[in-house]
């Protein structure tokens, strides 16, 4: 595959996963407001809290052969016996976990609810624990089609899961079924899905046996030095709003539950190019081609800024107008922690596109250390900061901890992969960030929404000038003209 075609499947690649992303999001967008406005800060946080030991508990399940099968499938897509062993093995062998995991976690159910004092937690789990085994093969199907780089399938079933939860949560909602409703919404939405996902797969995939305790191994194997990463970045990634459940209430989680999720809205757009360069950075380094794995991070990163400061300063300007409107204005002690967790999101995000290096060459151990390093930091902080300060402190104790996970990544990349930055560049945007933000706060005397107005068009037109090269401007022109003509719907 020449270096063109390799950047003409990349940027298809990304358009689908981008687009999805949207479109789940949107939809999710929807049903976090639909969520509020039954069930209240209370409800919310109690469905957030159920969801989040579940997601948790799925990622330990997996044991990493997702990620796994990801890796493989990319490296041996060339050969498809090989392919259909690998998934077959994976396949069955998640299932044989779901079952074992979903019977534990019906039975330790009431002790998730006695350690967060939520005794209504406990029910919620067991309506959880019913779909296991298809949740977890519906992370086996995706990871499938990602390594395939079928991105068309992992889209589509992508959004029918989005669109199929946020129906059947509102139909039960609307029947006045409560929190349980919504929980039987999402399980509903896992079966279908999966029935859809299954017919889907059959397409590409022939089921065989063979080399199963071959294959099983070899996923396991690489797998288990993921899930420790995995696990420690699941819990870096909820541990705030874990606290937030057992030092505070549920309405404290259903506020933060609001905040948090705003904040990393923004990472639609990193984790797009993650899921696209997870197999593109296997492919390079399998080939040695480090070049392209350079000129991939470094694009990708300067991009992600540039979004992402933009989206993230739009949504610090209106975070009380979008609040109120989205959530009604009984969710408006979510705002001071939205605008604190923002700085951590959007810095870190802009490192998001490439935080899969590390696994994609083989490097999963520093994952591990990464994350437990953040980990660890963020639950010291969140222990100091959230008796005293709330859902305040919380929001800060995970922004530290993100900006101490930003630096420790850099220096990574840097030392262990010879990546080199163009700080000149990210000196430029920071100049730029905060002449924005001094220009914002200038002119809101005069008028709050005209000062914000101006201050992120002008923000748009300097990083479209001077930020972005000609061969940028040329390369994103390129994309709009490929989906108006629809080009990537024909990949």
């Amino acid at each position: 595959m020449t270096m063109t075609t390799t950047k003409k499947k990349i940027t298809f690649d990304v358009g689908w996963v981008f687009a999805s992303s949207i479109v789940v999001l949107v939809l999710h967008f929807f049903q976090k407001p639909i969520l509020a406005r039954y069930l209240g800060p209370d409800g919310l946080g109690l469905f957030s809290m159920a969801i989040m030991i579940a997601g948790i508990i799925e990622l330990i399940a997996l044991f990493g052969i997702d990620g796994a099968l990801i890796k493989f499938v990319a490296e041996y897509k060339e050969r498809k016996e090989k392919v259909y062993s690998l998934f077959s093995s994976a396949f069955i062998t998640i299932l044989i976990i779901g079952i074992i995991t979903s019977l534990a976690l019906f039975a330790c159910s009431n002790t998730f609810a006695s350690i967060f004092n939520m005794p209504s937690l406990s029910l919620l789990l067991k309506i959880y624990a019913l779909v296991f085994p298809f949740s977890l093969a519906h992370g086996i199907i995706i990871s499938f089609f990602n390594g395939l780089r079928e991105m068309r399938c992992y889209a589509f079933i992508s959004i029918l899961q989005a669109s199929f939860a946020l129906a059947f949560i509102l139909a039960l909602l609307m029947i006045e079924l409560g929190v349980e409703g919504a929980m039987l919404g999402t399980v509903f939405a896992i079966f279908v899905t999966m029935g859809v996902a299954m017919v889907i797969v059959k397409r590409f995939v022939h089921f065989t046996f063979s080399d199963y305790k071959k294959n099983t191994k070899k996923l396991a194997s690489f797998g288990s030095r993921l899930v420790g990463a995995n696990m420690i970045s699941q819990i870096y990634y909820y541990v705030d709003t874990l606290m937030i459940g057992y030092f505070l209430t549920s309405t404290d989680v259903g506020y933060y539950a609001i905040a948090i999720s705003l904040s990393r809205f923004f990472w639609l757009v990193p984790r797009a190019m993650a899921t696209v360069a997870y197999p593109a950075i296997s492919e390079y380094w399998a080939s040695g081609n480090h070049q392209a794995i350079n000129k991939l991070v470094d694009k990708s990163t300067k991009y992600c800024a540039c979004i992402l400061i933009f989206a993230g300063m739009s949504v610090i300007f209106f975070a009380k107008g979008i609040i109120t409107f989205l959530f009604t204005s009984e969710f408006l002690p979510a705002v001071l922690p939205l605008s604190i967790l923002l700085i951590g999101t959007v810095t870190s995000g802009i490192l998001r596109p490439i935080g899969v290096i590390y696994a994609g060459t083989g490097k999963v151990n520093v994952v591990l250390i990464i994350s437990a390093i953040g980990a660890v930091g963020d639950i010291l902080l969140n222990i100091a900061l959230i008796p005293i300060y709330g859902i305040i402190g919380a929001a800060t104790a995970t922004t530290t901890s993100y900006l101490i996970g930003v630096v420790i990544t850099i220096y990574l990349l840097r030392k262990m992969f010879a990546i080199q930055f163009d700080v000149l560049w990210y000196i430029k945007m920071a100049v730029l960030v905060g002449v924005s933000g001094m220009l914002f706060c200038g002119l809101s005397s005069l008028n709050y929404y005209f000062s914000a107005m101006i201050t992120l068009l002008l923000y748009a037109i300097v990083v479209i000038k001077y930020l972005l090269t000609k061969d940028d401007r040329e390369y994103f022109i390129s994309i709009v003209k490929h989906v108006l003509h629809g080009d990537f719907m024909k990949v």
